[in-house]
């Protein structure tokens, strides 16, 4: 054999050993760290939503499996993290510290967190309904019409939905909230602070609004029949939104699904949810009857935020005015899979 053609095909069969060797290092790297993994995907998700029953499909997601099943099929292998507040002002806290990726608030803590220089996207909403929000009193109270509230304490949440819901009501008598008391009272106190003679009357939701009606000696003042649609949005960090669109989309898709599962067997799952919500079935029936599952945001659901954005920035609640269709992204709800399951 010629010298120099043994040198050539020794060197041709160490570059090819080499070639095959790094080959070989890449694909066993690749099993190792996870090749079903999607490239720039986040880490983790994590979802902020409260106890009420308006939110009950997300419950109900958080215990199946079903949102992690599915980004698992997708190729996703991230930590799904599910974080329950009492209200919206705590959550908007965590929203601030860079906590929470996505999350479930009324309209009021929603907006006045974008307001306050929170970068939030809406993508949906989660749940609305005119009679889940509601002023309660005493029977003996000698409180009939919402006009009968001037000069009186009423009891809830601050930064809360219900401030709107008072406003609308107040309004439509000719009131401001400067004609009443506010006091600033969690939801857990609320009850307790009625019966005691603290407040007069409470301003609150389901499932404190269900226990509270259906408490000896108390009665529905007003709810936001006519008035009020009582929103609820779904919305997440812009920035988390715009960096991870597919896992956002597979998220709309299972609340979607878990939404259409509920409404379909409200009767069942008032009974597997009673003891979470304090209520008995027939009470935690008739709030889930009361409570529409839209998830799709419409340009309606636009309009009736904005109202609620101009009730706080024309109040000085916030310093921020927020145009909410600004905000809106509605691709997500345009998904033909989140359609299949909108038909309740």
């Amino acid at each position: 054999m010629d010298i120099k053609k043994g040198k050539v095909i020794k060197k041709i069969i160490v570059v090819g050993l080499s070639i095959a060797l790094l080959i070989g290092l890449v694909a066993c790297g690749s099993k190792d760290t996870g090749s079903s993994k999607k490239k720039n995907a986040a880490d983790t998700l994590n979802i902020a939503f409260q106890p009420a029953p308006g939110y009950i499909p997300l419950k109900l997601l958080s215990e199946n499996g079903w949102l992690d099943e599915a980004l698992k099929k997708a190729g996703y292998d991230i930590d799904v993290n599910w974080t329950e507040f009492e209200s919206g002002p705590p959550e908007n806290e965590s929203f601030a510290a860079g906590q929470q990726d996505i999350g479930v608030m009324g309209n009021v803590p929603s907006i006045a967190g974008k307001a306050s220089g929170q970068d939030r996207t809406y993508i949906g909403i989660s749940t609305n309904g005119e009679q889940t929000e509601g002023i309660v009193v005493k029977e003996d109270s000698g409180i009939n019409t919402v006009a009968d509230l001037k000069g009186k304490k009423v009891g809830l949440v601050v930064g809360s939905i219900v401030q709107d819901l008072l406003d609308r009501l107040l309004k439509k008598e000719g009131l401001t909230s400067a004609d009443i008391k506010v006091v600033n009272l969690a939801t857990s106190e609320q009850i307790e602070a009625l019966a005691t003679g603290q407040v007069d009357a409470i301003a609150t939701w389901a499932p404190t609004l269900t226990k509270s009606v259906n408490t000896e000696g108390n009665k529905l003042l007003a709810d936001g029949t006519g008035i009020f649609l009582a929103e609820n949005t779904i919305f997440g960090r812009t920035e988390y939104i715009n960096a991870n669109p597919e896992i956002v989309q597979i998220f709309i898709r299972q609340y979607a699904r878990a939404a259409q599962e509920v409404k379909s067997d409200i009767d069942g799952y008032a009974e597997k949810y009673k003891d979470y919500y304090g209520l008995d079935k027939d009470l935690l029936v008739s709030a889930l009857e009361g409570a529409n599952f839209p998830i799709a945001i419409t340009d309606e659901d636009v309009a009736d935020l904005q109202i609620t954005a101009d009730f706080l920035y024309d109040n000085k609640f916030v310093k921020t005015h927020v145009t909410v269709k600004d905000a809106v992204d509605f691709q997500f709800i345009e998904d033909e899979e989140v359609k299949s399951y909108l038909t309740y």
